[in-house]
């Protein structure tokens, strides 16, 4: 291949994937309004292209779905810092209230937007791929935080356990406590301490 063919190529390359990501953070700002369910015009109007050039870089609102879910994430990403086994209990809990509540919170429109295309949705099994598997990764993050403290437990009262955990540090309870009923992020955040302080109490774990 000749080098100014190459050069175009590249160049026609790097041009699909700037209009692409444009597209996906077009979604990501309408989203972020309160567009829970964007239609391809108010996609393509905010991205400042028409209807048929969003259908040229994707198949169909399924395909774009992806790929809106994968730059959201890539955006999100740095928010989800590690909080360390190796830490005392009593910190490690205060730690991860507080890191996974801010992820919850950056991610609040995203989570309601999943939700909303997951009932009505024209991508729902997209939507509710992404919720399930999002969900899934939460529940091990947060319960591998405390495989030590867990691991004498009998094998169904552990997962239990683990289930009641994940599921006080959910995003739509996280919702349900800043939208629902309007409290403030640090009332919120004493709401999910207390309700995990409860459970790792009622398993014989001391906080």
């Amino acid at each position: 291949m000749a080098a100014g063919t190459a050069e175009k190529l590249d160049g026609r390359q790097s041009r699909t994937a700037r209009s692409r990501v444009a597209i996906c953070e077009a979604c990501l700002d309408l989203i972020r309004e309160g567009v829970f369910q964007p239609s391809a015009d108010q996609i393509a109007d905010r991205a400042g292209m028409s209807r048929r050039s969003v259908f040229n870089h994707f198949a169909d609102l399924a395909e774009l779905y992806d790929a809106v879910v994968e730059v959201g994430m890539a955006c999100v990403t740095p928010l989800s810092e590690i909080v360390s086994e190796d830490e005392p209990i009593a910190e490690r809990l205060e730690h991860l209230v507080e890191v996974h509540t801010e992820f919850l919170e950056a991610t609040s429109a995203f989570t309601l937007a999943l939700t909303a295309q997951a009932l009505v949705g024209s991508a729902k099994d997209q939507a509710l791929r992404v919720s399930k598997d999002a969900l899934r990764t939460h529940h091990q993050d947060i319960t591998g935080l405390f495989r030590r403290e867990l691991a004498a437990l009998p094998t169904l009262e552990r997962a239990e356990v683990q289930e009641a955990m994940s599921a006080a540090m959910a995003p739509l309870l996280w919702e349900g406590l800043r939208r629902s009923r309007g409290h403030s992020m640090r009332r919120a955040r004493g709401v999910v301490k207390r309700m995990l302080i409860g459970v790792l109490r009622d398993a014989g774990v001391e906080v």
